[in-house]
């Protein structure tokens, strides 16, 4: 099985992709560092939720 990547490092590309995308859209997505620190640890405890669920359905 490969190993997964790294939670923070899945949920920042996440995020980048998501205000990459909102600004293509022509939104004004301007996130605050603070922010985006805050989103990422959300988003990336939830990709380890995820992982984890995954694990214990494969065992």
């Amino acid at each position: 099985m490969a190993k997964l990547p790294d939670a923070d490092v899945q949920a920042r590309e996440f995020i980048d992709r998501v205000v990459e995308s909102h600004r293509k859209n022509g939104y004004a997505a301007k996130v605050p560092k603070k922010r985006y620190e805050q989103a990422v640890a959300r988003v990336a405890a939830s990709f380890r939720g995820l992982s984890a669920a995954s694990k214990s359905r494969a065992a």
